[in-house]
């Protein structure tokens, strides 16, 4: 009976990792990956769902910033094949007043400790 439950586990834990895997490859390559600690992977991977978030764009001065397109299917950074970087990054957001920002990993990194003190 406890082999037919481990293998129902690890078959939906290997999906769950395969599927984390393979947004991340929108973003990174292969080779990328690879060369990233377990610790950076699990940052990677938080941010799929947690790194990118919408504001008003600041009405009281001009900023410069590179515009990007989103649609309703853009919802992650791997979405729109950015990267997680060590500050983090602001668009204008096309035909808008909004801007699009992804955490940096920093944030992200402490957001994850945060999580983890709190269970």
């Amino acid at each position: 009976m406890l082999k037919p439950i481990l293998l129902v586990f690890f078959i939906s834990v290997s999906c769950f990792y395969n599927a984390q895997n393979i947004e991340l490859l929108k973003s990174y390559t292969k080779s990328e990956l690879s060369k990233f600690s377990k610790e950076t992977i699990l940052i990677l991977e938080y941010g799929i769902n947690n790194a990118v978030y919408l504001i008003d764009l600041p009405s009281e001065k001009e900023i410069n910033l590179p515009e990007i397109e989103l649609t309703e299917n853009t919802l992650k950074y791997t979405d729109l094949g950015l990267k997680i970087l060590r500050e983090n990054q602001y668009y204008k957001i096309k035909n808008s007043n909004s801007m699009l920002v992804v955490k940096s990993q920093y944030v992200l990194n402490n957001e994850l400790i945060h999580k983890k003190k709190k269970n």
